[in-house]
């Protein structure tokens, strides 16, 4: 699809893989923390549709990643150039009626001054999230006695998948291989007994390493995952969280380890106020653009 747009100046077409460094140009210039393989892993995996002005630039964008029942509404995205002429609610609606069409059901993280403008077309809050952030963190923790961390391999990754399925709600196998390749010394398995407890994994990003998704089978597994991504591997200094605020004790000894409140977050979902996952297992998303 190209077409003009009902916003003079702009035009209005889908997105690809070949716009990835051009979505990176965007969510930059907002100071959005995600990285052009970010960019071109959601771009590869879900419509997309944006809006360009008359020299070719990325003004604006919206993205949706189906995960079966449902689907996440991501990266709804307008230059500051731009804002406050409707631009981003026309591209969510657009990639929310994609979604519907095909009877999946949206989902998405929103800020609290976006929850308000979700909440009038039918999305419920579910929960809250916080976003921490660290600079240096200080961070240690052991796995419950009997639990074993290790690097997953990939010989692992089929198990991860099925283990991730039904506590996530949604198949998420492609995605999961895909952060494992991005920083695979920060992918770790907790095995307690031979059986998969939980796991840990992380991606680079423009300013942050963001750690995420965190599964596991109790709080005690979860941190001692977490320590062992935050310890492990390269990447910029600076640690970044996303933490279901109702894991408490786990959001607390975080800031205790020199974790700071940034933001908050509301999970929601479009026609329903109940979690699709299992959501006493799951103590990080991969991030507000991954679900």
């Amino acid at each position: 699809m190209t077409d003009r747009s009902d916003t003079p100046g702009l035009t209005l077409h889908d997105l690809s893989v070949a716009d990835s460094s051009r979505g990176f140009l965007l969510s930059a210039e907002i100071g959005w923390n995600q990285v052009e393989a970010d960019w071109s892993y959601m771009l590869a995996n879900g419509p997309a549709i944006g809006m360009s002005d008359g020299d070719g630039k990325l003004v604006a964008s919206a993205i949706a990643l189906p995960y079966g029942a449902f689907g996440w509404v991501c990266m709804v995205l307008v230059a500051p150039a731009w804002q406050r002429r409707g631009i981003a609610t026309n591209l969510m609606n657009r990639v929310i009626a994609i979604l519907l069409k095909d009877g999946v059901m949206p989902g998405l993280d929103a800020t609290p001054a976006g929850r308000e403008v979700y909440r009038q077309i039918g999305f419920q809050d579910v929960y809250g999230l916080e976003r921490l952030i660290a600079d240096r963190a200080n961070i240690s923790a052991d796995p419950p006695t009997g639990t074993n961390l290790r690097v997953l391999a990939e010989a692992d990754m089929d198990a991860v998948a099925a283990f991730d399925a039904p506590i996530f709600a949604g198949d998420r196998a492609t995605l999961l291989r895909h952060l494992r390749n991005r920083q695979p010394e920060r992918a770790i398995g907790a095995w307690r007994d031979g059986a998969l407890e939980g796991f840990v994994f992380a991606r680079n990003g423009r300013t942050w390493t963001q750690i995420g998704p965190v599964i596991a089978g109790d709080a005690d597994t979860a941190k001692a995952l977490i320590a062992a991504a935050a310890n492990a591997g390269a990447g910029p200094d600076g640690l970044l969280m996303d933490v279901m605020d109702y894991h408490g004790g786990v959001v607390g000894w975080l800031k205790e380890s020199r974790f700071e409140f940034q933001r908050p977050y509301i999970r929601m979902i479009h026609g329903s106020d109940e979690p699709l996952d299992r959501k006493k297992m799951v103590f990080s998303p991969a991030g507000p653009e991954l679900g």
